[in-house]
Parts: structure tokens; C-alpha cells; sequence
């Protein structure tokens, strides 16, 4: 998986790259900054489901392993 997200890291930046040189910085710019922002915006939500996910999971695993008391 590691290999998978270098090469993908190394074709980002070769197309960062042409897109540079064909079009000049400004167009560049336009490109890639909505696609950086739409990024971090989903691998935050991504955080966010998997925090949401786990305290979750822990109050259930609390709630179910819990010894509850009749009196």
C-alpha cells in the first residue's frame, strides 16, 4: 500500500509539473488548489467518521460488557 500512495505521490507531481509548464502558474493554480481543498475537506471527514466510529463502538463494548445489578 505504501508503494501504491508513492507512485500516486510521484504522478501528482509530474502532472503539477506539466500542467506548469504548458499553462503557466496561474492556471496551475486554479487546478490544483479546489482539488487540494476538496482533499483535506474528505480526509477530515474521513477522521471524523472514524473518531465518531470508535467512541461509538467503545460506549457499546462498555455498555454490553458492563455487569448490571438487580436488586
Amino acid at each position: 500500500m505504501k508503494a501504491i500512495r508513492r507512485f500516486g505521490f510521484i504522478i501528482g507531481i509530474l502532472l503539477i509539473g506539466i500542467i506548469i509548464g504548458n499553462f503557466g502558474m496561474l492556471t496551475a493554480i486554479l487546478i490544483v488548489c479546489p482539488l487540494l481543498t476538496l482533499w483535506l475537506i474528505l480526509w477530515d471527514d474521513k477522521k471524523f467518521r472514524q473518531a465518531e466510529r470508535r467512541k461509538k463502538h467503545q460506549i457499546m463494548t462498555e455498555y454490553y460488557s458492563s455487569d448490571i445489578q438487580y436488586e
